[in-house]
């Protein structure tokens, strides 16, 4: 298990702090010294997540630990091939695309502060990423979304209907 928390500080949004269990109660930003409270009482009893550590919001989202730019790179390296290798460059990037994401690893985000779960059981199960959920977050009353928050968060939530 190991979660990485993202500092509000933090400028660019690229710095984060690593954090490995036993779980401390608060972590030092590496990036700009504040202590943060870690929300530990979030884990479930079964190894998964209620809520987030860094933030302590109960809504989460899953998605695949794949690295976005490695993805962009096999593609971009495909089409460049493909007139020299017949279009068959872009079946086999396609190809390996999907095996890469077939076995990535699942990361739980938060919606509020970014921090992303590594490693945590299955159970509570946390849906794709929802953008209604977002936008209510966001935009509060104003959100054009009409469906209310589910009390709990999005711990067993249904996958999105979009």
């Amino acid at each position: 298990m190991r979660v990485a928390l993202v500092c509000p500080r933090d400028t660019d949004g690229g710095a984060s702090t690593p954090v490995v269990p036993p779980w401390p109660r608060s972590v030092r930003c590496a990036h700009c010294g504040d202590e943060h409270t870690l929300h530990g009482e979030h884990a479930s009893s079964e190894g998964g997540l209620r809520g987030c550590f860094g933030c302590g919001h109960p809504e989460l989202f899953t998605q695949k630990d794949f690295p976005r730019a490695l993805g962009i790179a096999i593609v971009v390296v495909a089409a460049l091939a493909a007139p020299f290798t017949y279009y068959a460059s872009l079946a086999v990037a396609a190809l390996l695309d999907a095996l890469l994401y077939h076995f990535a690893p699942n990361v739980v985000v938060c919606y509020v502060c970014r921090s992303e779960h590594r490693g945590f059981a299955a159970r509570p199960k946390h849906p794709r990423f929802d953008r209604e959920i977002e936008e209510r977050l966001k935009f509060g009353a104003r959100a054009v979304m009409g469906k209310p928050m589910r009390p709990g968060g999005t711990a067993d939530a249904p996958e999105p209907e979009h």
